[in-house]
């Protein structure tokens, strides 16, 4: 594989993956925001620094990721009980009800995509394979 290749591979995995977490009347974040998004998503009541860490943008960026995200009502933000200098960031509830209610499997996206291809399964663990080894 060449790195052209390698990277509309990665578009195209970023194109899907949008589609799991959207409905075509919803405003798109940008990849950044739709980034913190899901890491918060994944992660909630975790401080700036820590998704800093995890999506690897700086703290400035982040912060003002956030808050564009805050003032749209995605997300959360409050001072962290443990550490009252800390901000901790959750998910709204609009979020979180919008995404479970919303999302479709993933194998479905896989299997409009694939058509009759491959099995939406056997690409779904490639992937899986593929992220044991890349996100260490």
């Amino acid at each position: 594989m060449d790195r052209q290749r390698m990277h509309r591979l990665g578009r195209r995995l970023v194109e899907l993956s949008r589609q799991v977490h959207l409905e075509p009347q919803d405003v798109t974040p940008s990849p950044a925001e739709e980034l913190i998004l899901g890491d918060v998503m994944l992660y909630p009541g975790s401080a700036v620094t820590d998704v800093v860490t995890r999506t690897g943008f700086t703290q400035g960026y982040v912060s003002k990721c956030v808050a564009a995200l805050s003032a749209q009502g995605l997300l959360t933000t409050g001072v962290d009980p443990k550490d009252r200098r800390r901000t901790v960031i959750e998910p709204s509830t609009m979020l979180v009800t919008a995404s479970q209610s919303r999302t479709p499997p993933l194998s479905e996206v896989l299997s409009d995509a694939l058509g009759d291809d491959a099995s939406p399964t056997n690409v779904m663990a490639m992937l899986d394979e593929l992220a044991d080894l890349l996100l260490r």
